[in-house]
């Protein structure tokens, strides 16, 4: 692979990854191999930060999901994702959530066959910023996203070839990280208001 290749590649992985992770962060708010649970339609949670936290470790499983480049798999981890918005604001959800993922795919069929992608979300856990009872924002605590790209030579040695580490905040678009987060009824969703 030509340095003009494996920076384009790099570039696309980081890139899509930037897309999903902007296009459904600032939809909350700001400007910015794993099944889906089952069963789970309304995807909120009776605390803030539960949300939250779900919401994040469920977009960890869906990058990481071998069979994400599978339509139907890709369509179902949609769905889960969107469900832990407010239900007025999911459609417009799924649309960003399908595009993001769509070019995330996308851009992992652009790697070599002899290279792997080694993705991660990382958060120590999901702090309350504030909280009125109805609305309230909630940030992951030490929040990064992690990124690696690997080669395995003809000789069978595994090349680093690039890794990054950005913090969540900066990819949130908000110098604290905090997302918004509303109550209806006794449940709590991820908001773009």
């Amino acid at each position: 692979m030509t340095p003009t290749r494996r920076l384009s590649v790099r570039y696309l992985l980081w890139l899509a990854l930037l897309v999903l992770a902007m296009a459904l962060l600032p939809a909350c708010g700001f400007a910015t191999t794993t099944t889906p649970a089952q069963g789970e339609q309304s995807g909120g949670g009776l605390a803030p930060d539960t949300v939250a936290k779900n919401f994040f470790e469920d977009l960890r499983a869906a990058l990481k999901d071998m069979q994400l480049a599978n339509d139907d798999k890709r369509s179902k981890w949609v769905e889960q994702l969107s469900n832990y918005f407010a239900p007025a604001e999911r459609d417009d959800m799924r649309v960003t959530l399908s595009t993001a993922l769509d070019t995330f795919v996308d851009g992992l069929g652009k790697l070599a066959s002899n290279e792997e992608l080694t993705i991660d979300i990382q958060f120590d856990g999901i702090e309350t910023v504030a909280n009125d009872g109805s609305r309230a924002l909630v940030r992951p605590v030490n929040g990064s996203i992690y990124l690696l790209i690997t080669r395995t030579t003809d000789t069978g040695n595994v090349v680093k070839i690039w890794e990054q580490t950005d913090p969540l905040n900066k990819i949130i678009g908000n110098p604290d990280g905090a997302v918004p987060v509303i109550r209806i009824g006794r449940t709590w969703f991820l908001t773009e208001d």
